[in-house]
């Protein structure tokens, strides 16, 4: 009987180790998550031409677009967010919405991007950007970037 028993629990253990293995198969190749180099199409993040500026569409202010005043540590710190940032495919956004930031990258070529901090969004102005047909992209992890264009944002109107 003994040897029964092991038998029954070897069998157990194999069946919930392969509905395991299932289940973390499943999620691992099923995940709708993209990394920034699956979204822009041909990015160099280590280019050696580096520009970044950008805009934001603000009613509020006495200007319709504030201009963000760059830092050299606000590029690369816009840049490493871009970089360590995570999307999904989204079907639809608002674009000029009140509020959304126009950022151009510029690296081994010209990425001008519509981000909708709202929805947490991104747009890319040029289909050929990302080798898309109306595609947005909403950010599943933003790195902290729409925190740091809002504070670069606010410093850039006190300035």
């Amino acid at each position: 009987m003994n040897s029964k028993v092991k038998s029954k629990k070897m069998i157990v253990s194999i069946f919930i180790l392969f509905i395991v293995a299932l289940f973390v198969a499943f999620f691992v190749f099923n995940s709708n998550t993209l990394a920034s180099d699956e979204v822009f199409n041909d990015i160099d993040f280590k280019s050696e031409h580096v520009n970044v500026d950008g805009y934001k569409l603000d009613h509020e202010t006495e200007e319709l677009f504030v201009k963000l005043k760059l830092s050299e540590e606000d590029k690369t710190a816009i840049l490493e967010a871009f970089k360590n940032s995570k999307f999904e495919i989204s079907s639809s956004s608002d674009s000029y919405a009140d509020g959304n930031y126009f950022i151009n990258i510029s690296l081994n070529k010209l990425y001008e991007l519509e981000l909708n901090p709202t929805q947490k969004k991104l747009i890319f102005v040029y289909e050929d950007d990302n080798d898309s047909d109306h595609i947005y992209y909403k950010f599943s992890n933003d790195s902290g970037l729409f925190e740091l264009l809002e504070t670069i944002t606010k410093e850039s109107l006190n300035q």
